[in-house]
This record gives structure tokens, sequence and C-alpha cells, in this order.
């Protein structure tokens, strides 16, 4: 039965003695039948006692059509039914804040549960929403009107409910739901503001790892009562990345190499049109760079420098790489010059010396640059001539292509000679005529192999013993094949055959020819140096 039908009336009064008790329907359709009987029935005294038997009905009543018994059901029973809960009065102000709270409180005042959950749900996933997805902060303001209209809901369906009495209590439930939620929401957006207020100051002194680090103490908490900021943070922490890859290339580019200096000053440069606010710390990566530079090797210093000197960076911040370049440069190519020098890199040394001149001629250590790049090209020039000479079988090359050694003095007596080639009668000038090694010559001689020169004398021999035959001996001079070469210029001094003179018909003779014989002298030492003695020293 429906709560708010109302109750059958049911007549209370007490029963009276020799009253018959209720029976069900069909007792009362067999009552209602009898007193449609027309017989008349004694009428009963009023107020008399009845001191008869109290009659006891069978559970069998009879058929007044067929005489026969017919059951009778039990007569039903009418319990009482509760009255109808109205719905409680609810004072509109402890509804509204309690829906202010964004907790559904409000609505479980008013006994609306599933309002209640609605709400609530509608709040946490707007809130995962706002912290995950979308955090900017008119998205973020959204959730103000959704506790306004929760509020204002809340209102108006408590204005309905009838007035309260006393709504003091309800007022202090409202209150206790709405003010716990201000106070954490507050007190954690203020640590995060404070948070984000630290990391700012690190980002202004120039340190990003420390900005970085306050960003991380940024929770779940923060994130859910203040999106935009935890955004904020997210966006500092991928800046400082930003420039930490910029600085790591600057770090990789002090070694010289021009691709990871250009990398760096473009991070860095971009970084600053993006993110104006970040030049302190832009200038910190500069600064740390330029300090670092000096220390590093003088061939990578030159390196850095000339890239700097050919790629300025734009802007006065970044641009200030380029001022330290004069006073690092010019000292850096000397000394990597000098160590090349040492080294045997004279190709390398004598570019660095040439860079130093040509950049800074008037600089303090521009003449000592040149003496330097005179000794490298000494050096190159006296490599290549060794180079050309450098062959163990046949006819060097140098004597058919000679470069030129600069560094040698001009040959003149007395000169000193460089031996190439054949040595069979070399091995027999002077000391001081020739030298072991090329860098002290005047002068080159390509000596071939020699052979019969002219005839120097021919002497007539009888055969001892036999047949006595007689025979015309002619000795022959030594020829030798000598290209003289200047040293200094690589020109060639005398392209001839020498001939070499010696002792002649001996007194006795071994050989197994009969007829003409030719034979060769048999030079002195005296005699080599007479042959040679124009080429060494004329």
């Amino acid at each position: 039965m429906d709560e708010t039908t109302p109750r059958e009336p049911h007549d209370e009064r007490p029963q009276e003695v020799g009253d018959e008790p209720a029976l069900g329907s069909e007792h009362r359709s067999e009552e209602s039948e009898s007193d449609a009987d027309p017989t008349p029935q004694p009428a009963a005294a009023p107020f008399e006692p009845d001191t008869g038997p109290i009659p006891v009905l069978s559970p069998v009543g009879t058929d007044s059509e067929t005489g026969g018994d017919v059951p009778l059901a039990p007569a039903p029973v009418h319990e009482p039914q509760p009255e109808p809960v109205p719905p409680p009065a609810v004072d509109p102000l402890a509804a509204a804040l309690g829906n202010a709270s964004l907790l559904g409180i409000g609505y479980l005042l008013l006994r609306r549960r599933w309002l209640a959950v609605l709400a609530f749900l509608v709040t946490i996933g707007y809130l995962l929403i706002s912290a995950l997805v979308v955090r900017n902060v008119l998205f973020h303001l959204v959730l103000v009107l959704w506790a306004g209209a929760l509020a204002w809901h809340g209102w108006s369906l408590a204005a309905k409910s009838g007035q309260v009495p006393s709504p003091r209590r309800q007022r202090v439930i409202g209150i206790a739901a709405v003010l716990p939620v201000l106070v954490v929401v507050t007190l954690v957006r203020l640590d995060a503001a404070g948070i984000e207020s630290d990391s700012h100051a690190a980002r202004d002194g120039g340190d990003c790892d420390k900005s970085v680090a306050e960003v991380a103490r940024l929770t779940f908490a923060h994130r859910l009562a203040d999106p935009p900021l935890v955004a904020r943070g997210e966006h500092a922490t991928a800046t400082c990345q930003r420039l930490a890859v910029s600085a790591a290339a600057l770090k990789t580019g002090l070694s010289g190499r021009s691709a990871s200096l250009e990398q760096g000053f473009k991070g860095l440069a971009a970084l600053l049109k993006d993110e104006s606010t970040y030049d302190n710390v832009v200038r910190h990566v500069l600064d740390d760079f330029l300090a670092e530079l000096p220390k590093r090797d003088d061939c990578e210093v030159a390196d850095v420098t000339q890239w700097l000197r050919d790629n300025r960076p734009e802007g006065d911040l970044l641009g200030r790489a380029a001022d330290v370049v004069p006073g690092l440069q010019p000292k850096a190519l000397l000394s990597c010059a000098d160590g090349s020098l040492a080294r045997q890199s004279f190709q390398a040394a004598l570019t660095r010396y040439k860079s130093l001149v040509a950049m800074y001629p008037n600089h303090e250590l521009t003449p000592r640059a040149k003496e330097g790049a005179q000794k490298a090209q000494w050096a190159i020039e006296l490599a290549a001539v060794r180079s050309a000479l450098g062959t163990s079988t046949g006819r060097p090359r140098y004597c058919d292509a000679a470069p030129p050694y600069t560094a040698a003095p001009p040959h003149a007596p007395p000169g000193r000679a460089y031996v190439a080639g054949s040595s069979e009668f070399t091995t027999r000038l002077p000391a001081g005529w020739v030298v072991d090694d090329v860098a002290n010559a005047t002068v080159v001689l390509c000596v071939g192999p020699s052979g019969e020169g002219s005839v120097a004398k021919s002497c007539p021999y009888i055969e001892i013993g036999g047949l006595r035959r007689r025979s015309t001996v002619s000795f022959h001079r030594i020829a030798v094949p000598v290209r003289a070469i200047e040293l200094s210029s690589g020109r060639v001094l005398s392209d001839t055959t020498l001939e070499i003179g010696g002792a002649t018909c001996p007194e006795f003779l071994n050989t197994k020819t009969v007829g003409d014989v030719k034979e060769k002298v048999v030079p002195t030492d005296a005699d080599v140096h007479a042959a040679f003695a124009p080429l060494v020293s004329r």
C-alpha cells in the first residue's frame, strides 16, 4: 500500500458484551441478506445484560439457499499503515554550502543520494581531465562555475523543502563540508606557488638545474589543485632540457668541432627567441663555455676562435662570445703551430703560422709567426726532396724533377755534394766534398753506372810463349754520366759524362783475347777527384 494512501477508518469503539465478533466479508454478506428479510425481529432491550450463553460460531456456515454447510474464510486483518514521511526541510544556505564543496554534501542533506553520487563523480572526472589533459586557466576556471552551479541547485531544492525552525545544525554541516576543501585547496595552491617562485628565482639566478629540481617537488595534489601552474613547471623543465642539449653541444664544440659549435649556438639563439626570461640561464651557460675555452689545448682554442671569428653569433648576449677571439686566437695559433712543427706536422704548422700573419699583421707575435712559417716551409721542401730521393733501386725521380729546397745556400765553392745513384767512384771523394744528409748539401749529383770512355792510350803487347803473337791494347778512360742539380733551386747545373783517367800500358797484361783488346784505365783517387772537382767545387 502506498505510504500516502489514507488508512481505512476503523470503528475503534469497545465491543459491548453480547455483540458478535466481526467476521469476514462473507459473514457481512449474510448479515446484509438477513437484514433484508422482512420478518420482524424482536428488538433487544437496550443496555440489558446478556445472561445467555455466549454463542460460538462454527467454522462451517450454513448456506441460506441450499441449507448446506459452506466454508468460511478467515477475516482479513487490517494492520495499521505507517504515515508517509514528508521530505526533510533543509536550510538553503546549508545545502548551498554543502554542494559548494563539490562533494555533493548538500544533496545528501536533501536525501538526494543519486544526485550526490553524480555530482561527486562529475567533480572527480573533471579534476582528472583538468590535471592530466586540458591544463589551462580557462578550463580550470570552469570548476568554479561548476561549484557555483551545484551551490545554486542545492539552494533551489532546499528552498522548496520548507522552513527549518533551527538551521544552525545544518549550516554547521555545510560549513564543515566546504571549509576543509577550501583550506586544503588554498594551502596546496600556496605551496605550489612557493615552489614556482623558488624555481623562477633559481632560473633568474642562472641555475637551470636547481630550477628543475624545484619543479620536481610538485606532486599530484598540486596537479589537482592548480593544473596550469604544474603545466608551467613542466614547460620550464622542458626548456631547461633544451638548454642542457645546447650546453652539451658547446662542451663538445670545445674540442674544435664546428658542427657541435653550430648546434650549440643555434640552440641558445632559438631558446632566447622563444623564452626571453631565460637570458640569465643562457648567460650562465655561455660564461661556463668561455671560462673553459682558455684551458683547452692550443689547437682546439685556435679552431674554436676561428669558428667564432667566421660565424659571429647574433645578438648582444651571444655575440660577446666572439669578443674573446682577439685575446685568445693569436697565442693559440702560434703555440699550436709550434707544436705541430715539433711533431713534424709541417703543413699544419705552416697553415697556422700563415693564418696568424694574415689575420693579425701588426700583432706582437706576428714576427715569430713569420719565422715559424719559413721554418715550416723549408721543412716541407726538405721533406719533398727526401721523398723524391728516397728510392732504393733505379734512378731517383728527383733527378728528373727536382723540387727546390730554399733553405740550402746557393751552390758555390766550396760545395758539398749529396750523391744519388751509383757510388762506385763517389765513395773515393774527399770527406769534405760529400755529405750523408741532403739537408747539408748544396748540390745533388745524380750518378749513373760507369761505362767506356775515350781512348787514353794504345799499347802493343807480345804474347809470351807459344806463337808470340802481337796485340794492340787500347786503354779507355772510365765514362760516368752525372747530372748536377743545385739543391736550393732545383736547377740543373750540369748534365754531362765525366771521364776518369788513370794508369795505362802496364808491363804485363793478362788477357785471353788475341788481337785488338780494349781495357779500362786504372784510376787513382786523384784521378777520381780531378774528374768530380768541377761539379763539386766549381
